[in-house]
C-alpha cells in the first residue's frame, strides 16, 4: 500500500460520470454534495454528516494499481482482506466479509471495479441514461443524475404486495439497486461492461458433527463475532422479548482478556406502553449482565419525523416500520455504533418444510411455500386501484409470480427444501425489505450486523435443519451458555426456556386468566406500531394531509374519493383484510411521490 487513512464518517458518496452540477438531491436538507477526487469522464462527490444523519466510516486506499473506496466495515482480518485484493478473482472478493460497499478505479486499464458484500447488505444504486451515469449510497441522487425517471409499474406491483421491492428493481425502471455478491466492471464513461456474481449459495449438512458439538460450535462462533463488533466504540445494543437479542448480550457480555466489556455497552429497548412485556423482559436481560439499559414507550412520533424517516429508508420500506426513528436522538447520545441482530430469527429457525411428510416437496410445492412467506395481506386494494390500471389491465399477481419463479430457480441446486426457501428469503426478503430499515440507525449510530456475518452464514450452510426446527438450537445454547438468560420470560411463549415447552398444556390456564384480565378490564394493548402512529387525533389528521389534500402526486393514480373509503373502512374496521398494511404502504407512496418522485 502506497497508504491509507483512518476512517472517516461521511453523509454519503457519488461517482458520476459526464456530470459537473453540484445542485443535487442530498439525504439531509442543507447539505451539498462536494467533489473530492476527479479525472476527465468522472468525478465523485460527498456529502457530509450532521446532527440529523451520522453516515458511515469511509476507508481510502492508494496502491500502484487502484484507488479504492471503502464504505462501512470489513470485519475478521480486514488488512488481510485488502492486501489479497489485487486482481479481482472470485477467490479474492468472496474473503471479503463485512457490512461494506467497495468501489476501485483502475489506473492502468481505466475502469471501475465496483463490489457489493456478499448479502448487499449496504445498498448502492446505478443508472445511466445514455448521456451521464451515476453509482451512490442515496437513491434519488442517482436518480437526479442519470434516470429517466419513469416508474417501474411491476416493480411497485411487489413494493406493494410484498413490502418489498423484488430483484435490483426501484421505483424507476432505469434505477437498479446493486445486487448482492456482485462484481460490477464499468468503464471510464460509467457503461456497464460486466457483471457477475462471485459467491453462490450452498448447504452441506456436516453429518459428522453431533447436535451437541453444533451448539458449541454456535457458541463459539458467535462469542468470536460478537467480541469483534463490540472491541471499539461505544456500542449499544437494542433488547427486545425474544431470542436473538439475549444471545448477542450472552456473547458481548463475555469478559475478554479477563476484563468485561459490559462497560462500554449500553442497552435499550422500546414497547408501545409503560408495563410493556417487551421492556419488562429487556431490562432483566441487561441487569442479569449489568448493563446499562434504558426503556422508551413508543409515542405518536411519525408525522413530526417524517422528513428523517423518508431520507433514511429512501422510501423503500414502509416508514411506519422504523420505530427506531423515535429514540434517534437517545441512541447518539451513548452510541457510535450498534449491534443489529436483524435475520438471527430466520437462520436459527426452520422455515415450516422440515419433517413435512404429509406433502410431496417437489418444486412447485416448495415455490408455493416462499411465495406465501413474501405475500402481504392488504396487497389487494393496492394492486387493483393503483397498479393493475398501469399495467395495462395485466395481473400483477402472475408477472410477480413469473418473476420470482425465475428467482427460486437459481437455487434448485440446494436439495434441503427448508435451506432453499431460506436461501430465497435471504436473498429477497432480507437484502430488499430488512436491510433498508439498518439506515433508520444511521441518524444515530452505525449498525454492525452479526447474523451477516460470513463465518456465522457459513455456519449455517453446514447445519442440517432439523437441528433448528422450533429454534431449538437456540434454546439450548442458550440454556446450556446462558442459563440465566434462559431464565427470564420468552415474550412468544409467556414463559422461560426451561418451561416453554408446556405452552400449549398446564401453561394454558394463566394464559387464559391474562386474556380474561385484560378484556374485563377493558385496557387497549397495542401490537403493531402503525396502531400506535395512526389511531389518534394527531394520526387521523396526518393521514387526511399526506393522503386527502388537494394537489398530491397520488391522485394522478388514484382517485381521493377511493382514498377516502379506504380510510373509513381502515378507521371502523383496522384489523380487517391487512387494511393497516395497505394504509402503511399508500402513506409510503404518498410521502415519496411528493419528496423524490
Amino acid at each position: 500500500m502506497e497508504h491509507q487513512r483512518e476512517d472517516t464518517f461521511i453523509g454519503d458518496l457519488l461517482l458520476t460520470f459526464g456530470w459537473d452540477e453540484q445542485n443535487l438531491t442530498t439525504r439531509i436538507t442543507g447539505s451539498r454534495w462536494k467533489p473530492v477526487k476527479k479525472e476527465s469522464n468522472w468525478k465523485i462527490w460527498t456529502v457530509e454528516t450532521n446532527e440529523n444523519w451520522k453516515g458511515f466510516p469511509l476507508k481510502f486506499f492508494s496502491t500502484e494499481y487502484y484507488s479504492v473506496w471503502l464504505m462501512g466495515e470489513l470485519y475478521g482480518k480486514p488488512s488481510e482482506s485488502f492486501s489479497n485484493l489485487t486482481k479481482f478473482h472470485d477467490e479474492e472478493m468472496v474473503r471479503l466479509n463485512g457490512h461494506f460497499f467497495l468501489m476501485a478505479w483502475d489506473k492502468h486499464n481505466h475502469k471501475w471495479h465496483i463490489l457489493t458484500d456478499r448479502f448487499g447488505t449496504f445498498h448502492a444504486y446505478y443508472s445511466k441514461d445514455g448521456q451521464q451515469a451515476a453509482i451512490g449510497t442515496f437513491a434519488p441522487a442517482v436518480a437526479a443524475v442519470a434516470s429517466h425517471r419513469k416508474l417501474d409499474w411491476l416493480g411497485l406491483a411487489g413494493f406493494f404486495s410484498f413490502g418489498f421491492f423484488p430483484q435490483d428493481r426501484t421505483y424507476f425502471d432505469d434505477l437498479r439497486i446493486l445486487k448482492p455478491a456482485s462484481h460490477y466492471i464499468l468503464d471510464e464513461k460509467g457503461r456497464l461492461m460486466e457483471e457477475k456474481r462471485y459467491w453462490r449459495w450452498w448447504h452441506k449438512p456436516n453429518l459428522q458433527r453431533s447436535y451437541d458439538d453444533t451448539v458449541v460450535e454456535f457458541d463459539h462462533i458467535i462469542n468470536k463475532v460478537i467480541s469483534e463488533e463490540t472491541f471499539n466504540g461505544r456500542v449499544a445494543i437494542p433488547i427486545s422479548g425474544g431470542l436473538d437479542s439475549r444471545s448477542i448480550v450472552a456473547a458481548a457480555s463475555q469478559t475478554k482478556e479477563g476484563k468485561s466489556l459490559s462497560s462500554s455497552l449500553w442497552s435499550y429497548s422500546y414497547g408501545y406502553n409503560d408495563d410493556s412485556i417487551e421492556t419488562c423482559i429487556a431490562r432483566k436481560i441487561a441487569s442479569a449482565r449489568n448493563l446499562s439499559f434504558q426503556a422508551f414507550t413508543i409515542q405518536p412520533y411519525l408525522f413530526d419525523r417524517l422528513d428523517l424517516i423518508m431520507s433514511s429508508v429512501e422510501g423503500f420500506q414502509d416508514i411506519t416500520q422504523c420505530r427506531q426513528a423515535a429514540v434517534t436522538d437517545e441512541i447518539a447520545s451513548h452510541a457510535d455504533y450498534l449491534i443489529a441482530g436483524h435475520w438471527g430469527d430466520v437462520w436459527l429457525d426452520d422455515i415450516g418444510l422440515v419433517n413435512n411428510r404429509s406433502q410431496k416437496l417437489d418444486n412447485d410445492y416448495i415455490f408455493s411455500h416462499a411465495f406465501k412467506k413474501i405475500r402481504k395481506s392488504g396487497r389487494t386494494w393496492l394492486l387493483e386501484n393503483i397498479c393493475l390500471p398501469q399495467l395495462r389491465r395485466e395481473n400483477p399477481e402472475t408477472l410477480l409470480n413469473q418473476m420470482m419463479e425465475k428467482e427460486m430457480a437459481t437455487l434448485q441446486h440446494i436439495e434441503d427444501p427448508d435451506f432453499r426457501v431460506k436461501a430465497f428469503k435471504t436473498d429477497q426478503h432480507a437484502f430488499r425489505w430488512t436491510l433498508a430499515s439498518l439506515r433508520m440507525f444511521q441518524p444515530a449510530a452505525f449498525p454492525r450486523l452479526p447474523f451477516y456475518d460470513t463465518r456465522m452464514a457459513d455456519f449455517f450452510c453446514t447445519v442440517p435443519s432439523k437441528f433448528l426446527r422450533k429454534r431449538q438450537l437456540q434454546i439450548d445454547f442458550l440454556k446450556r451458555f446462558a442459563p440465566d438468560l434462559a431464565k427470564i420470560t420468552w415474550q412468544a411463549y409467556d414463559t422461560d426456556l426451561f418451561k416453554y415447552q408446556h405452552f400449549n398444556s398446564w401453561l394454558l390456564p394463566k394464559r387464559a386468566s391474562k386474556k380474561a384480565w385484560r378484556i374485563l378490564m377493558r385496557k387497549q394493548v397495542f401490537e403493531r406500531n402503525w396502531e400506535v402512529q395512526f389511531m389518534g387525533t394527531e394520526g387521523r389528521q396526518g393521514l387526511n394531509y399526506w393522503l386527502l389534500r388537494a394537489g398530491l402526486r397520488l391522485h394522478e393514480f388514484v382517485s381521493p374519493q377511493k382514498v377516502g373509503i379506504l380510510l373509513d373502512s381502515f378507521y371502523n374496521a383496522p384489523l380487517e383484510q391487512g387494511r393497516g398494511y395497505t394504509v402503511c404502504m399508500l402513506l409510503t407512496f404518498s410521502v415519496w411521490l411528493e419528496k423524490y418522485g
